[in-house]
């Protein structure tokens, strides 16, 4: 039997690449494209590249959705509470909503009351949280930039004073409505920084990472991908081999994480892909540790780790539907 999934809010960037990983995945049937906005519009009609010239966006009922087995969210902040509890099934969140475990620091940084104060929803991160994964009803999946800095640090948190992650980001990381940030004639031949000390994504790294940090984000003139470059004060000297060790025994059981030795990673190492690549791993003459991270901030960032939590959740292996590299992503 194949997992019937569906999508609410299907037509943006990560619920499009939602539909062509589902689309493809060998152990899914993807019944329902919910989007009010390109509702009897097909797919390809607002992405060019995608190659099923009759697959529709629709607007049903969540009666309907309720009886799917998986119903992934890719809504507005604030919007997913109002609908997870209403669905009977298993629900994947791509929005802020269900991140936090303590719903206090979600109002406060999101300025929202979160009104669904009794589900139990589990952080999807694999790489921490796989065993519960497994048990949840409802996943948070985490936030692009919160991912590639918490896979960054976690080995290496308990040997440092302090860290820094500078982030550059893709512009399809501020979503489809056109702002600052992803207007062309803002981020061509330009980098924008942001946000500078208060990104939500902070507090959202600090549920994990306890060592005290600082984070900025910048958009960069590229579509996808997210470089996170980890600067870390550590609180002794530790050879870069015994570092690159530590890095390697934490993560040897992970499927999606490559740690590189001999090479600082690069977007092109992990666009299209469900991948994190780790490298660097540089002490320098302040005893400062330099750590870069790079994931595909729409697959392993949101959509492909969304389907790795589906995995998860569902006793498939983890590596089904995600081995790939997707096409381009082209909207008309």
């Amino acid at each position: 039997m194949k997992i019937k999934a569906g999508i609410i809010g299907a037509s943006g960037y990560a619920g499009y690449e939602l539909i062509k990983i589902l689309k493809k995945h060998p152990k899914v049937d993807l019944k329902i494209l919910n989007s009010r906005t390109y509702a009897g519009k097909t797919v390809k009609s607002i992405y060019s590249d995608f190659n099923d010239s009759k697959l529709k966006f629709t607007d049903v009922g969540l009666d309907e959705l309720s009886s799917l087995d998986v119903v992934f969210l890719t809504v507005p902040n604030g919007v997913a509470m109002r609908i997870a509890p209403k669905l009977k099934c298993k629900v994947i969140d791509l929005s802020a909503d269900y991140r936090y475990n303590n719903k206090n620091i979600y109002e406060k940084i999101y300025g929202i009351k979160h009104i669904d104060r009794k589900a139990k929803a589990i952080y999807g991160l694999p790489e921490l949280f796989r065993r519960d994964i497994k048990k949840a009803k409802v996943i948070g999946n985490p936030g692009c930039y919160a991912t590639a800095s918490i896979l960054a640090a976690l080995p290496i948190q308990k040997y440092c004073k302090y860290i820094v992650f500078d982030c550059k980001s893709g512009y399809s990381g501020a979503g489809v409505k056109l702002t600052y940030n992803n207007d062309p004639k803002n981020y061509i031949d330009n980098i924008i920084a942001y946000k500078l000390s208060a990104h939500r994504h902070k507090s959202e790294i600090e549920q994990f990472i306890k060592t005290k940090l600082s984070f900025t984000p910048h958009v960069i003139p590229t579509f996808r991908g997210i470089m996170c470059t980890m600067h870390a004060i550590l609180n002794k000297k530790i050879d870069n081999n015994k570092i690159k060790n530590i890095y390697k025994s934490y993560y040897k059981k992970e499927p999606f994480i490559k740690i590189m030795e001999d090479k600082t990673p690069e977007l092109h190492d992990v666009q299209n892909t469900n991948y994190c690549c780790i490298g660097g791993f540089e002490v320098d003459d302040n005893n400062q540790l330099v750590v870069v991270s790079t994931i595909d901030n729409l697959i392993k960032g949101a959509a492909g780790q969304a389907v790795q939590n589906m995995n998860i959740m569902f006793g498939i292996e983890e590596k089904e539907g995600l081995s790939f590299s997707a096409y381009p992503l082209k909207k008309n």
